[in-house]
């Protein structure tokens, strides 16, 4: 990792945050076709409300992650068994991008 400057970290954080917050906005326009700034406040309140739900449970699962990538490093450091191979599969699992597997609930009747 490449030694950044505050203002080369800021720079770099902000910019991806405008073009990946554009891109976003426009999608949703084109999804939802609505003209977002005539929401009401309360509308606001409970998607913001929504979204912070959200978050705990991806802060959850994403601090759940880390642990096991630590747990990853420590069997490459004890286990002479593991190699680069697995441990590469192991790590491409964990920090992949593929969104949750379907998890089919049972009818109700059943």
């Amino acid at each position: 990792m490449a030694y950044m400057t505050p203002e080369e970290d800021s720079q770099e954080i902000w910019g991806e945050a405008y073009l990946a917050g554009r891109s976003k906005y426009e999608a949703g326009q084109r999804e939802h076709n609505t003209a977002f700034p005539t929401a009401g406040a309360s509308w606001y309140a409970q998607q913001l409300r929504d979204e912070v739900i959200d978050s705990v449970a991806y802060t959850h699962h994403l601090r759940s992650r880390l642990l096991s990538i630590r747990s990853l490093a420590k069997m490459m450091r004890e286990d002479d068994a593991m190699t680069l191979g697995m441990a590469a599969t192991i790590l491409d699992y964990l920090a992949g991008d593929r969104p949750p597997k379907h998890h089919p609930r049972p009818h109700p009747r059943d």
